[in-house]
């Protein structure tokens, strides 16, 4: 019995022929945002025979230069390493090959601030399964490729966005969800519209989540305005044309039944925290809550500025948010006025930061927070990450600016993402 089964079995092999060499017909990832940019879910390899794919298990498969996408690892804070282990899982459909692995950084390994080597494929059993980024035919964005991106004109400027919208179990979008809208940093300034949108995870951070909230990103095309903006009042004036043009662009997600208007919220970081506060000051009384992160200083000079007394840059604050210091839109021009200082305060905030940040220092959003507390906001809250806090979410202390990756990345129920929803 056992002799003829051995028999069948050798008869089957020579009919059948060893596995023949893959014929690949296209490559494609599959891909999500990460904390520091895109990574790699999945790699996708269409073949022309698909005998070639039969019998092929994981351990055939190799992943170099496959790192977490980190600039730096926060353990050591030394150039993140390739893993260990890939986390390779393998599926097959027809003549598609489908190859599941823990989510690597898109632009492959670190080597120097400005080198990286790209990540790559190997296959040991047919080479004609490897895989380098330059045979990659397209690419699959979980969340963004699911948004709206157009453009939106107002007050002389137009401007790109992407907004993504919930959608229920048979794919149909939710009507009437708070929204978020998200202020861009200045590393984003002046960019096309995918940096934008996968410089961090402001577009997916809900979604990922599974919370039925829209959120709302526009590509600023500002020049970087820098530390002490300020002091120059055409750039504060478009920084506050933006936030009009936002504005505007919200007001026809509302009339149109798309967002709650009663549930608005805004949030950003670095250079988008300082626009965060500026968009309050001119629609506090629109929003339900706000985070600055990290805030830059666009009212009076905060950074690169060393305080003349204890508390100058809080009586700074109070003495500018009292006189005419926002722009707002008359109908045909922005024009400098005095904004509505009790629907400011009543607005509540919670400011985020990292106690080591040396791009923005913590001295804004103490400063931030203090002068609004003078003036009688009674709801806000502060948060600052230790060193040891940024480690915990895989945050080196070396990119201690970097603190709206755990601002993003947290829902437990003192997080800052959750206080805003409960508004």
């Amino acid at each position: 019995m056992k002799k003829l089964w051995v028999l069948g079995a050798a008869l089957l092999v020579a009919a059948c022929g060893p596995r023949p060499s893959a014929q690949v017909e296209k490559v494609e990832i599959c891909t999500e945002v990460g904390d520091y940019g895109v990574l790699v879910d999945a790699i996708e390899i269409t073949v022309s025979n698909p005998r070639s794919l039969k019998g092929l298990t994981a351990a055939d498969f190799d992943l170099v230069n496959n790192t977490s996408g980190a600039f730096v690892d926060a353990a050591t804070g030394k150039f993140a390493e390739a893993y260990e282990e890939d986390g390779i899982v393998l599926s097959r459909k027809k003549n598609v090959l489908r190859i599941e692995a823990k989510p690597f950084g898109k632009d492959g390994k670190m080597e120097g601030f400005f080198k990286r080597i790209p990540w790559e494929l190997h296959c040991a059993v047919d080479s004609a399964l490897n895989v380098t980024p330059e045979q990659v035919s397209a690419q699959h964005m979980a969340v963004l490729d699911d948004c709206i991106h157009g453009e939106f004109s107002f007050g002389g400027l137009t401007r790109e966005y992407m907004l993504h919208l919930p959608k229920d179990a048979s794919g149909n979008v939710i009507k009437n969800v708070p929204l978020m809208v998200w202020q861009i940093g200045g590393g984003e300034y002046d960019r096309d519209m995918q940096t934008v949108a996968t410089a961090n995870r402001c577009l997916v951070s809900l979604a990922s989540q599974g919370i039925p909230c829209a959120a709302l990103v526009f590509a600023i095309a500002n020049p970087n305005y820098h530390y002490s903006a300020s002091l120059y009042p055409e750039k504060i004036e478009l920084i506050d044309r933006n936030n009009a043009l936002q504005m505007a662009f919200i007001d026809t997600l509302i009339a149109d039944g798309t967002v709650d208007g009663a549930h608005l919220y805004c949030a950003g970081a670095s250079s988008g925290g300082g626009c965060t506060m500026r968009f309050m000051m001119q629609f506090a009384n629109r929003f339900a809550a706000a985070i600055p992160c990290c805030a830059m200083d666009p009212i009076v000079p905060i950074h690169k500025v060393d305080e003349k007394y204890p508390g100058q840059f809080v009586d700074d604050l109070v003495k500018a948010w009292n006189g005419p210091v926002v722009y707002k839109w008359d109908g045909s021009n922005m024009v400098l006025s005095p904004m509505d200082v009790q629907a400011f305060v009543n607005l509540p905030m919670f400011f985020v930061h990292a106690a080591t940040d040396n791009t923005c220092k913590v001295a804004s959003t103490y400063a931030y927070s203090e002068a609004r507390k003078r003036l009688g906001a009674t709801q806000d809250k502060v948060l600052i990450y230790s060193d040891e806090d940024l480690v915990s979410w895989g945050v080196s202390p070396m990119m201690a600016h970097f603190s709206w990756v755990p601002l993003l990345d947290d829902y437990s129920q003192d997080s800052p993402m959750n206080w805003m929803l409960a508004h």
